[in-house]
């Protein structure tokens, strides 16, 4: 790299400073400008250059006084009067020594942010457009968000994930705030874990501490169950939720017999566990908290719900965002199923309870649920917190689907033919059901039309780990030819992620009144594919 080139290319941003200039006209047109950061006579940018592949390769340019300059690592360097030049990798010693300088890089608490909105990122090159989008628009971007299952099945750490996040940080300038998810982890191990990458957040998975089997108790057995109990904590429950109703409020939340055994037997272990969490964890490390409820096969009714936060209450928890199951069915990838005046219904009766204990509700698995956003939207006054995820992915498919369809014909088909892969990992309808496009009805001419099938979606997307992994006498099969792809059309990819994410915020924020709607002002109406 031609350092004296590139020092002269510092001498001239900060003569646009001393200017009064922007960086919009600067002579080396692979510095990054949204990137340039200058503090004093000290100057920070990416360095965008192309390889003989066509990639977009990253470095960090740092121009600092030669005392301090060695907090970074540097591949080349040069010395300039009482400074030093230098070019380094985008790793984590050069990111944390970034960190010293620039503390909006490093995730902040939702606490302060009414709404917020996770992004998953499987593949680690998502973050750039979407901080893109999330700019001037009141909403917290949760970049880094994998749970322990997408990072086994993607190889991945959560060190891996926070870095990439930052880095996009840093690369957009974006110091509007930012968090960071240890999403749903299950024990005190992976909440270490993510504790100790720097996560601003835990997801608390509580699927391992929640008995699921109570819901289908039969009156009689619940009451056998729960005289199981000792005198004291029978007497507790009875005369705190037996036949007792709750204002929140302008909604009621009343507790038959039923509603009180189910919530106690289903849900009181997961409570103790959380309480722990709070106290070895959340406290010490000033974590935003965020509970799950959501992984079970059945909903949270508005009594499990109360109860549930009732008791986190009386041990002085509130969490900062909580996850109900709500009624219908949240499946991967595809939109809401199920009857959205019930929901709407039932909705707010829990956003009362979690304006009433003083959190905001969670939504998981809201990628694609279109048809419901403007109801989120408009009965959550209190503010939301949104998980996306794999549908980045598909978003990804879809440029492979356009400029490589040979490719994406063999990945579909590999998906199909093992989706029993996944079949522990996730319940969607696309296992049972046999509706999904069969392979032999697939070819390089229709399909792209396998993204706009819901079974087929949910081939694609639960079939990520498997299909970025598999090796054939020790080579990948698909992995290697897939970022061959998607590295050369970068901006296509970014194309799509925007048009994707802004049909669900533009919808939560009310910007349109349905998913039709959205759609119809959001989806291009040519091959855009072609532009690039």
């Amino acid at each position: 790299m031609d350092l004296k080139s590139l020092l002269s290319d510092v001498h001239e941003i900060l003569a646009d400073v001393d200017a009064g200039k922007g960086f919009d006209s600067l002579s080396n047109q692979e510095i990054y400008a949204p990137s340039i950061q200058v503090d004093r006579r000290n100057v920070y940018f990416i360095l965008h250059h192309k390889n003989e592949k066509g990639y977009v390769e990253k470095s960090l340019v740092v121009y600092e006084n030669r005392l301090t300059a060695g907090d970074f690592e540097a591949r080349e360097s040069m010395e300039d009067v009482d400074s030093t030049l230098l070019v380094g990798d985008l790793n984590e010693k050069n990111n944390v020594a970034l960190a010293k300088r620039f503390a909006w890089i490093r995730p902040v608490s939702r606490r302060n942010y009414k709404y917020s909105f996770g992004l998953g990122d499987r593949l680690g090159n998502a973050s750039n457009a979407h901080l893109r989008l999330f700019k001037n628009r009141g909403i917290l971007p949760v970049l880094a968000q994998q749970s322990i299952r997408e990072l086994m099945l993607m190889h991945r750490t959560n060190t891996d994930v926070f870095l990439s996040a930052s880095w996009a940080v840093f690369e957009e300038g974006f110091d509007y705030g930012w968090g960071a998810d240890g999403d749903h982890v299950k024990t005190e191990y992976e909440v270490d874990y993510a504790v100790k990458v720097g996560c601003s957040m835990i997801t608390l998975d509580c699927t391992e501490v929640i008995n699921n089997e109570a819901v289908n108790l039969s009156d009689e057995e619940l009451d056998q169950r729960f005289n199981e109990l000792d005198e004291d904590q029978k007497k507790y429950f009875n005369d705190t939720y037996l036949n007792k109703t709750f204002k929140v409020g302008d909604s009621e939340v009343h507790f038959t017999k039923h509603d009180l055994e189910e919530s106690v037997l289903t849900f009181y272990d997961a409570i103790l566990f959380a309480a722990q969490i709070y106290r070895d964890y959340v406290v010490p490390y000033n974590l935003d908290f965020e509970i799950s409820m959501d992984e079970t096969p059945y909903q949270t009714t508005n009594p499990n719900h109360y109860f549930f936060a009732n008791e986190l209450h009386r041990r002085g928890i509130t969490p900062v965002t909580m996850a109900p199951r709500f009624y219908g069915e949240f499946q991967k990838a595809i939109d809401y199923i199920g009857d959205k005046d019930r929901f709407e219904r039932e909705l707010v009766v829990h956003e009362a309870i979690a304006e009433h204990f003083g959190y905001r509700l969670s939504i998981h698995s809201g990628s694609d649920k279109l048809s419901v956003y403007e109801i989120i939207g408009r009965v959550a006054k209190n503010g939301w917190h949104v998980k996306t995820a794999g549908t980045n992915w598909l978003e990804a498919c879809r440029v492979i689907a356009h400029k490589d369809p040979k490719l994406m014909v063999e990945m579909y088909t590999y998906a199909y033919e093992h989706l029993d892969d996944v079949k522990n990992f996730y319940v969607f309808n696309a296992q049972t059901d046999g509706k999904a496009p069969k392979p032999e009805t697939i070819n390089e001419e229709n399909v792209l039309s396998v993204l706009s099938d819901d079974d087929g979606r949910q081939v694609m997307h639960t079939m990520y780990g498997s299909l970025m992994n598999l090796k054939h006498n020790y080579h990948y099969v698909f992995r290697d030819k897939f970022w061959d792809v998607l590295k050369k059309n970068q901006d296509l990819y970014d194309r799509f992620l925007n048009i994707h994410i802004a049909e669900h915020i533009d919808l939560l924020q009310g910007k349109y009144k349905s998913k039709e709607e959205a759609l119809d002002a959001l989806e291009p109406k040519t091959d855009i594919s072609k532009e690039y």
